[in-house]
């Protein structure tokens, strides 16, 4: 199953987009993203995948979103079979710890 991960500047939207978001886009996010569920996880180090659901959902949405203040995002496409420890799977996403 091919998978997705989106990236700028060599950091993950997620993070990079919590880190970075305007205030006068925090509505627009969170209802752009109010379609992705958030995985109860513990603590530790996470890298998130889009299923190919997720990411038709993610490009109609939040990479709008991400777009107007984010630079260079940059796809990135791998399969499922390579992820080493899956913590976490839905239809939109996969979520693998990373060691």
């Amino acid at each position: 199953m091919k998978i997705y991960r989106y990236i700028t500047n060599g950091e993950g939207v997620w993070s990079a987009g919590k880190r970075l978001l305007p205030d006068e886009l925090v509505e627009e996010a969170n209802e752009n993203r109010s379609w992705l569920k958030k995985p109860d996880l513990p603590d530790g180090n996470f890298r998130f995948w889009m299923t190919s659901d997720g990411n038709a959902k993610y490009l109609d949405t939040l990479y709008k979103t991400h777009q107007k203040y984010l630079a260079n995002i940059e796809a990135i496409e791998s399969d499922a079979s390579e992820l080493s420890k899956v913590v976490y799977q839905d239809e939109n996403q996969i979520v693998e710890e990373l060691q």
